[in-house]
């Protein structure tokens, strides 16, 4: 069993991981504003080489090296980023909310980590250098080791708010479900961050410091919020058609065996649904 696990470790960490390395590099931004000017030239050069750009029939003819252009390119790659972020945190909160096995889940959030970080570098035409990947993987594991536990707390007050209602407390193992979908939250919370640092690194020109680079946790939770929440709602019908069936099951058996009447109309009502 070791083997394997250690064969799923090599496929889904350890390669994606060399294959980021073999990513020309991209230079990061600059706090030195007199050198702004040369990286959007070289980034600009890059950029047409992009394959994205390429496959959209992007016309670079004419185009100089400007910040306009430059903003005006970075608005498509963006769009573009943005698709690739919401199909990974959409894969990660489902996969994590439903896996029950600690190293499973460990390996998840690695894997889509890591292959969300490459599939931004190549969209943005090249990685950030080696002593930034090292920031981003440092950032990624103080942020999960110190963000996990304030994201745990808010993603329980996020979904068991919106799920703690009396007839959903007479489902079986409900505290257990709501706190795997509570994790699965907090999961795709940090893939996003990831997500948003990464694509910082590789498009912003000029940075007074660092903390530009860092979405605040409010953005970050927000933004996780937009793209798990059809998923959410989704699952928040599952369980409170669950729970509508569950109190008229509770509601019949009372009334057949004379212990007492349930107004099920009122019955509903704490459920947030009326037939």
């Amino acid at each position: 069993m070791s083997i394997v696990f250690a064969g799923i470790f090599v496929y889904f960490v350890i390669i994606p991981i060399i294959n980021i390395f073999k990513i020309p590099k991209n230079p990061g931004p600059t706090t030195d504003k007199s050198k702004e000017s040369f990286l959007i030239a070289k980034r600009m050069e890059m950029f047409r080489k992009n394959k994205y750009l390429q496959s959209i029939n992007f016309d670079f003819s004419g185009l100089e090296n400007t910040k306009e252009n430059y903003d005006r390119i970075i608005k498509i790659l963006e769009k573009e980023a943005a698709k690739i972020r919401k199909k990974h945190v959409s894969q990660l909160f489902y996969s994590t909310s439903i896996a029950q096995n600690g190293f499973l889940d460990a390996v998840l959030i690695l894997s889509a980590g890591i292959n969300h970080i490459k599939e931004i570098f190549l969209l943005y035409e090249g990685r950030v250098s080696n002593r930034d990947l090292i920031t981003i993987g440092k950032k990624i594991y103080f942020s999960m080791a110190i963000g996990g536990s304030e994201g745990i707390e808010y993603a329980t007050q996020e979904i068991f708010s919106k799920f703690a209602t009396e007839g959903m407390k007479s489902i079986p193992f409900i505290d257990k479900i709501l706190a795997s979908i509570a994790d699965g939250f907090v999961n795709a919370a940090l893939l996003t961050r990831i997500s948003y640092i990464t694509e910082n690194y590789c498009k912003l020109t000029y940075i007074k410091s660092e903390r530009d680079i860092y979405p605040s946790p409010q953005f970050v939770f927000g933004s996780a919020k937009n793209i798990t929440a059809h998923m959410i709602e989704k699952i928040y019908a599952a369980i409170g058609k669950m729970a509508l069936e569950r109190t008229h099951q509770s509601f019949e058996k009372r009334k057949n065996d004379g212990t007492g009447k349930i107004n099920r109309k009122s019955a509903c009502l704490r459920i947030g649904k009326i037939d």
